[in-house]
């Protein structure tokens, strides 16, 4: 039987450099013995809402092998993509603004050694194999010499029937293969031998591999959004079985640990009976002699222990009365300097526009703050946001509360922070207070 190989995998989606959205999609989970990684490229209809119809396809093939398994995988996949495009071709036609919106689609299946895989549209599938950067999958365009500058003509959603690319078998995969997912935001302006000058390298993780390729993309022009899935397969790594001799000793040992542990106890026992015996005689004697040996105290000294008592009692309570006064006027748990800059933590579609709505700021106040960075942003990476305070939430506090603390709306605050205002804050965390 052939040992089943181990997988590692990484991914990334990118906003691209004209793009006021990303419209991509990506998704990956497991399924009984193996793994579904998917990634969509969102077209717009008559008025836009083409990241819905991406989402729409990617959360319909999830649902699709949610908790289910499949004897035919093949036809489970084909039955998959085409239920998708039937999910989102009723949302366009749900209301007008949803209408001609569609989806591209590159689809894997890993499952006991075997990759299942069916595409739609110019998102690809390659496979680096033996040194060699091979396209499993065929452009949906109307010029396939010019797949850049076409039109794509199969979209998930876009007709009621769907003609997509789906393998005619598995294919088997092997110690040292690699497989790529990804949109035409990487394919259209990276060349396949940089490509594969990044597949190749067997020091970098998938993480860092998916990266340094939309980072390809970004020096290439970087018009378009980029999203990108590396998948490597690997040995897996065995478990040393225990040997038979270290089973004995073990047996021997809790046999060893019970015989001394109920020979202890009984000798504990006997040492215990005739100690009491004599002590119960000493304990006796004692009290007579406690009874004997009792102080007469003055009625003169019991007054002076009483009125040293109500003083020290007086004088704890006005001390905590004070120490309550303090702790009101002292400010606690806030960054109120007027400079205080907030970390924000970018996710996937985010940009500068958006990030300018969100916390009431110049696009241009980011860039000068954070250079670079603010104009190349990637999801994971930090940047930092001019506040008027980081504030950390207290036990009990309110956004009324906070609000008046600090003479910002409420409603500034929640857009700011992505809460629910009528939700409870909670006790430890940190919200930043925009400027206005």
């Amino acid at each position: 039987m052939v040992a089943k190989l181990n997988y590692s995998f990484g991914s990334i989606s990118q906003l691209g450099k004209e793009k006021e959205f990303n419209t991509d999609s990506i998704i990956d989970f497991a399924i009984q013995d193996g793994h579904v990684f998917l990634l969509c490229d969102g077209h717009d209809g008559n008025e836009g809402h083409g990241a819905l119809a991406a989402k729409l396809t990617a959360e319909s093939i999830k649902k699709y092998f949610f908790n289910r398994t499949y004897k035919n995988l093949l036809a489970a996949l084909t039955n998959a993509v085409t239920s998708a495009n039937f999910s989102v071709h009723e949302q366009s036609l749900k209301d007008a603004k949803y209408n001609n919106i569609g989806a591209t689609l590159a689809i894997l299946i890993y499952k006991n050694n075997k990759v299942y895989y069916a595409y739609a549209g110019d998102s690809r599938i390659y496979l680096y194999k033996n040194q060699a950067l091979k396209a499993l999958t065929l452009d949906h365009v109307a010029d396939r010499y010019n797949p850049a500058g076409s039109d794509v003509n199969v979209l998930v959603g876009r007709n009621r029937d769907i003609k997509f690319g789906v393998c005619k078998s598995p294919l088997e995969i092997t110690v040292g293969d690699k497989i790529l997912l990804c949109t035409d935001g990487l394919s259209d302006v990276v060349i396949k031998e940089d490509i594969a000058e990044v597949l190749q390298d067997d020091d970098t993780s998938p993480d860092h591999k998916a990266m340094l390729l939309a980072k390809k993309a970004d020096e290439n022009d970087g018009a378009d959004n980029t999203s990108v899935y590396v998948v490597e397969f690997d040995n897996n790594i065995p478990v040393p079985k225990a040997k038979k001799n270290i089973s004995k000793l073990l047996k021997t040992g809790v046999l060893a640990i019970l015989v001394a542990g109920i020979l202890g106890f009984g000798g504990f026992k006997a040492y215990e009976f005739f100690t009491n015996r004599d002590n119960s005689k000493i304990e006796k004697e004692a009290l007579v002699m406690q009874e004997a040996e009792k102080p007469i105290v003055k009625e003169s000294v019991v007054k002076d222990s009483v009125t040293v008592l109500a003083k020290a009692k007086i004088e704890k309570e006005l001390a905590v009365k004070k120490s309550e006064t303090v702790k009101k006027k002292t400010p606690s748990h806030t960054n109120t300097n007027q400079n205080s800059l907030f970390e924000h933590k970018i996710k996937f579609g985010e940009n500068l526009y958006r990030l300018s709505l969100r916390y009431g700021i110049s696009q241009q106040q980011l860039i000068n703050i954070n250079g670079n960075k603010a104009k190349n942003l990637i999801a994971g990476s930090i940047i930092k946001i001019p506040v008027k305070a980081v504030h950390i939430v207290a036990k009990g506090e309110s956004y009324s509360f906070i609000s008046d603390k600090y003479n910002v709306k409420i409603d500034v605050i929640c857009r700011a922070n992505k809460l629910d205002k009528n939700q409870a804050l909670s006790e430890g965390k940190k919200i930043a207070i925009p400027k206005k």
